[in-house]
């Protein structure tokens, strides 16, 4: 009896481990600040699996939508890119941009999904940040 409650935390805790966690650099909720009629830029990196991507996938949404900052993925580091390479994009990496056309506060929520493995299913994630535009 005490086996079969062993191997059952065991296995219990081998499944637990295998799902990907997903973590944000920054890991916080608030960017840094923004100025109307500065260009702004920021990066966010995306850790723990590789990202799903391509052209028809969205990397997220900034609300309001007409506040002049847009959502992207990062290039690919020069080195990465190779003949075999079709798409230039990091995909685990969202830059922030634009220039904003209002103060207030902006929310910009990055979110999509992971690719599974053996060991661990595909996982979806979603993550809210907010920007504060402040006037000149």
């Amino acid at each position: 009896m005490k086996l079969s409650r062993l191997l059952l935390i065991i296995i219990t805790f081998g499944i637990s481990a295998c799902s990907p966690k997903v973590e944000y650099i920054p890991d916080g909720k608030i960017l840094k600040a923004a100025t109307v009629g500065k260009p702004y830029f920021f990066k966010i990196d995306i850790l723990g699996g590789a990202v799903i991507g391509g052209p028809e996938r969205r990397v997220g949404f900034v609300s309001p939508d007409n506040s002049g900052i847009f959502l992207r993925n990062c290039p690919m580091d020069e080195w990465r890119i190779s003949a075999k390479t079709r798409d230039p994009h990091n995909y685990n990496c969202v830059e922030i941009y634009g220039t904003p056309t209002k103060s207030g506060e902006l929310k910009i929520n990055i979110g999509g999904g992971m690719y599974g493995s053996m060991i661990a299913p595909a996982s979806e994630f979603s993550k809210e940040y907010t920007l504060k535009v402040v006037e000149p």
